[in-house]
């Protein structure tokens, strides 16, 4: 039960001063205090808080109080520990750049969905672009929900709001002659590596983090278990983009360049780098892509485009040579193929065209073997 006391003061040399001070337990059984300087507005908290407490609707007004600013420091802390370091920076770099500036100064417990949808349009009117935009208000949500949880709330005021659509764009890619002509216009070993992520579509990471150990020339499998991430300056290694460890499928062409690549460039031990800088150590992407992948391009007198085009390349040559959505699903490290699909759907048409050819074919009954 929540209870209103009266509190006199009364300083020196001067008047007494009476304030009214409601005293209770919030769910956890802690002693909470709070002076007004009315009892009608104490009597009206008392009542409002006995009845939260009882909905089990509470919110904590000290956590209320604190600030978006103050909230986001403390959920990322807490979720830190179990995202990947490209993932935090990306994280910090919203909170930093869209955020704060907008919303970081308010309380907590003081914006309501209206003044969302509102920090929503000004980044549309901003230009950002409605993938930063649906990122940061993901970032937001999760800040919300920390401070929901821990009861500073009593709804995350991020759900509800409308959102920029996102325009479906189809993914650029390179047919398997234009890959081979820029591995071919590359030395080695920068010709395998390209060939790699053009034929079996690994990430740039993956193919970065490759050690001599991840080739299993007895089952015909690359294993991709780990990947190598630049975040402000720094490489990382880690774990895949999914968390997960795949055996992807060699073709004989590729044994063979890889036979080739481990007898005379590879250093011995079973953790030396299958792919290092031209002046060794760790391969960094910023550095190559400036150095080798872009000039290429440009003399080569293609678009210009990321490495990432390199894996959509393989998704194309996969699907054009047959394979199943599920196939390239697996071979990629997507997380389910709903996500490949929606992906590289578009490409699957041909899948549709010839299903049509056949549907006129002429259908034929098995008969019963005779008894």
């Amino acid at each position: 039960m929540a209870s209103v006391s009266k509190v006199s003061r009364k300083p020196t040399g001067g008047r007494p001063q009476v304030s009214w001070m409601v005293r209770y337990r919030d769910p956890d059984h802690r002693q909470k205090a709070r002076t007004f300087a009315r009892k009608a507005e104490a009597s009206r908290f008392a009542v409002a808080i006995e009845h939260s407490i009882t909905a089990g609707t509470y919110v904590d007004p000290e956590l209320g109080r604190l600030s978006v600013s103050e909230w986001a420091t403390r959920w990322l802390d807490g979720a830190r520990p179990t995202l990947k370091p490209k993932t935090v920076d990306s994280y910090e770099s919203l909170i930093e750049s869209r955020i704060v500036p907008a919303l970081g100064g308010r309380r907590v417990s003081s914006l309501r969905p209206s003044d969302i949808q509102k920090w929503v349009g000004g980044m549309q009117s901003d230009g950002i672009s409605a993938s930063r935009v649906r990122q940061a208000h993901v970032t937001l949500k999760q800040i919300f929900d920390a401070a929901l949880r821990d009861g500073a709330i009593g709804r995350n005021p991020a759900l509800g709001v409308k959102l920029p659509r996102l325009e479906h764009k189809e993914a650029d890619y390179f047919q398997p002659e234009v890959v081979d002509r820029i591995a071919d216009a590359l030395a080695e070993p920068y010709d395998l590596l390209v060939r790699l992520l053009g034929t079996l579509g690994l990430r740039w990471g993956e193919g970065a983090a490759l050690e001599r150990r991840h080739v299993d020339f007895l089952k015909r499998r690359l294993i991709i278990e780990q990947s190598l991430a630049e975040v402000k300056g720094k490489l990382i290694l880690g774990s895949t983009k999914s968390h997960s460890t795949r055996a992807v499928p060699l073709s004989p062409g590729l044994v063979g360049a890889l036979q080739s690549h481990l007898e005379t460039r590879a250093a011995p031990e079973p953790t030396a780098r299958l792919f290092t800088a031209p002046e060794g150590g760790e391969l960094r992407y910023s550095t190559w892509a400036h150095r080798v992948w872009r000039p290429t391009l440009k003399r080569l007198e293609l678009p210009h485009a990321g490495v990432h085009v390199l894996r959509h390349s393989a998704a194309a040559r996969m699907i054009n040579a047959g394979a199943s959505a599920k196939a390239v699903q697996t071979i990629l490290g997507h997380r389910s193929v709903a996500f490949t699909l929606t992906t590289y759907g578009h490409l699957l048409q041909n899948d549709l065209d010839d299903l049509a050819s056949r549907l006129d074919a002429p259908i034929q009954l098995s008969q019963p073997n005779p008894a």
